[in-house]
């Protein structure tokens, strides 16, 4: 019985493989690869990335992620924090001691009701931040906090998991015609529409953004072709990491596991258009890396490219050493799986060598 099924799997398998191999050849035959200075900009962008990685476990310190709905280091402490909150408490227990005397009128500008948000979110009061946010829009007339009053109000919108909340102001973000000054909220927008997977606000978005593309900053650009490349839009994905790796090997205010992921991202996309050869030579320099999960997913796609030219012998050494290391993610499981196909079909081609099957088994 588990003969039957190891044989029906290697059929199914096989059959995949020569799929795999024809689209290959159908999609996308003319892309080139990467220009001399987009190649090079992948090679600065994988050895700043390096430099960083190296440094940062020299010294000992986790990597400093942007936290979700904020924007802050996740590391960043700072000491002096409780005496801080107790003087915004102290600020906010005498304002709502005031409030129901003097009411509105004691709110005189935008600064202010925007101080008032800034405070009852420092304390995680959400609900009463989002109260003070709108106030702050209404009395900024002339819109000189219309940027951080966007991006603001909506990451509390989130921190606070209102939802109602959350699809007033992405209304008010999916509505604005120009994007400049406002890149940090459309940004958060992305990353609330693609965690709850919608579908509908992820495409206004990426309508919205694509219209405006000579203003992108580079942290939105890189949450732009995250989002098209969700949307299985990966031409357009790979235009956008372009002009990304021709901006040179800076952080480029993103953080190391995005930076790492623009690398994996750009051989996968000529990987998936057919464009083996590119694609294995970018795999091939994050196989080099000191990254742990840039090395091991580089080994697997080197493997699967060796797979699919009937390179099995290479292919089953590579899907060994991805399948007995580190474990980082799904693809060991199926890397641990192609080991035993792979050397059974170096097997059955060795033993049909003298008998003239070697063209069954080309490319």
């Amino acid at each position: 019985m588990l003969k039957k099924e190891t044989k029906i799997k290697m059929i199914w398998l096989v059959g995949l493989t020569v799929l795999a191999a024809l689209g290959g050849l159908t999609q996308a035959a003319g892309d080139s690869g990467l220009t001399k200075t987009e190649a090079d900009g992948y090679l600065q962008w994988f050895h700043s990335l390096e430099n960083v990685y190296q440094a940062r476990q020299e010294a000992q310190v986790v990597e400093g992620n942007l936290l979700y709905p904020f924007d802050m280091p996740g590391w960043e402490g700072d000491p002096n924090r409780p005496y801080r909150h107790l003087s915004i408490s102290k600020a906010l227990t005498q304002l709502e001691s005031q409030w129901a005397l003097e009411g509105r009128q004691k709110v005189g500008s935008a600064l202010v009701a925007l101080s008032n948000a800034r405070n009852y979110t420092n304390l995680s009061e959400y609900d009463s931040a989002l109260v003070w946010y709108q106030v702050a829009a209404s009395l900024d007339t002339a819109g000189h906090f219309r940027r951080e009053i966007g991006r603001e109000s909506l990451a509390a919108a989130t921190a606070g998991r209102d939802s109602l909340g959350m699809a007033r102001h992405l209304t008010n973000t999916l509505g604005t015609v120009d994007i400049i000054g406002r890149e940090g909220e459309i940004i958060l927008a992305y990353r609330w529409s693609l965690i709850n997977q919608d579908i509908e606000t992820v495409d206004h978005l990426i309508q919205l953004v694509e219209a405006q593309q000579a203003n992108l900053t580079d942290r939105l650009r890189f949450w732009h072709a995250y989002a098209l490349n969700w949307r299985a839009q990966r031409s357009l994905c790979l235009t956008h990491l372009k002009v990304l790796l021709q901006s040179g090997g800076l952080s480029r205010d993103l953080s190391e596991t995005q930076r790492a992921w623009v690398l994996v991202a750009v051989p996968d996309l000529f990987f998936l258009a057919g464009n083996q050869y590119t694609a294995a030579e970018f795999y091939t320099v994050i196989k080099r890396s000191e990254i742990g999960r840039l090395r091991s997913w580089g080994e697997f796609q080197l493997a699967n490219i060796d797979f699919l030219n009937g390179r099995y012998a290479s292919a089953n050494a590579g899907f060994s050493k991805v399948s007995d290391g580190k474990r980082y993610g799904s693809w060991q499981d199926s890397a641990r799986e192609m080991v035993d196909i792979a050397t059974e079909l170096e097997r059955i081609r060795k033993e049909g060598e003298p008998y003239g099957t070697a063209s069954f088994f080309s490319p």
